[in-house]
């Protein structure tokens, strides 16, 4: 999926200054005045629903008039933007006795998220992204799917949970079989290295730090990659990983489109600075928080154990400060942040 999308700065107002409550006083570094965070700007498309139809972009008033309100929805890569004619088949969750009893256990193709909640009156509704969740037909037979996960990149919090969901949700939701390993990031497609994996296998990954499919930097070939997916007969690919490795996701899906192959390229953001404009939180971003924590508190004991004493912190966070803010928020032994 392509997730090179341009972007700009947007700036929100300052945040309210926390006032000391004693003479000692901590500072965590860097401090922000402001704090600017990464948004994007969208390149307009023209509508159209996963199915090639245009999507109908308008609001009806009481005299059954149709007007354009200035609804953008911003998609994503899909394989039938390619393959038109690609057969559609009835989703296995309809057989799940667990979603038996949910009303509304599929997300509608025609439904979609704002990128700004809070709108005027008579503004544009603005851009809006496709709504994640199961869809009521799916575009491959669960026991022709054979999965891959790769992760790549620095390593996060809850990678390994994240592996794990892959593999129990594809395999006892979908009843999917075959789903590979590809150990030691995208270099391990080319060099042969593959851990077969089960519910059984990953049953307590998520309790160990790190990955079990190893990670590295680099490494990214898109031919030999995509070479390798279709020798092996690899009809999904999940990559785990941050910017760099996104964008990698991004040549990969390109490189499937050129050849015209079944492959779904899905791509699986990691970064623990939860500066993804589109989602709430992103894993790893709670555990950074509390390990940000243990370093104010360390701070603030060396700080109240001299006269005068001053600690500053600085943490992490590369354009944005929510790991500053909510540490900040959090400890309430902050001066200034």
């Amino acid at each position: 999926m392509d997730h090179s999308i341009s972007s700009r700065s947007l700036s929100r107002s300052p945040s309210p200054s926390i006032s000391p409550f004693n003479s000692k006083r901590m500072i965590l570094n860097p401090v922000f005045h402001k704090f600017n965070f990464d948004s994007r700007n969208f390149e307009i498309k023209p509508l159209v629903s996963r199915q090639n139809r245009p999507v109908v972009v308008a609001v009806r008033s009481s005299n059954q008039k149709v007007h354009n309100d200035g609804f953008v929805l911003e998609d994503v890569p899909h394989l039938t933007n390619f393959l038109p004619d690609l057969p559609s088949y009835p989703n296995p969750l309809k057989k799940s006795q667990a979603y038996a009893v949910v009303k509304q256990t599929f997300v509608s193709p025609e439904d979609a998220v704002a990128q700004n909640i809070v709108i005027q009156k008579d503004s544009p509704r603005g851009v809006h992204f496709r709504r994640a969740g199961p869809r009521e037909k799916v575009y491959f037979k669960s026991d022709e799917v054979r999965a891959c996960i790769v992760t790549c990149g620095g390593l996060c919090p809850g990678i390994n949970t994240v592996i794990r969901e892959i593999v129990c949700g594809l395999s006892y939701m979908y009843g999917v079989d075959e789903i590979l390993g590809i150990e030691g990031g995208y270099r391990g497609f080319y060099s042969k290295n593959t851990l077969t994996l089960s519910p059984k296998v990953v049953n307590d990954i998520h309790k160990r730090g790190g990955t079990i499919l190893r990670t590295s930097r680099g490494g990214h070939d898109t031919n030999k990659i995509v070479d390798n997916i279709e020798d092996r007969g690899i009809n999904q690919v999940y990559i785990i990983g941050g910017d760099g490795t996104q964008k990698g996701a991004a040549l990969i899906y390109k490189e499937v489109e050129k050849r015209g192959l079944q492959v779904a390229v899905a791509g699986i953001p990691k970064t623990i600075d939860n500066d993804i404009a589109v989602i709430d939180k992103s894993f790893g971003f709670d555990t950074a928080v509390e390990e940000a924590q243990r370093a104010i508190n360390a701070a603030h004991v060396e700080v109240e154990s001299v006269e005068n004493g001053v600690g500053i912190v600085k943490l992490m966070g590369r354009y944005s400060g929510f790991i500053s803010m909510y540490a900040t928020l959090a400890s309430r032994d902050v001066v200034r942040c």
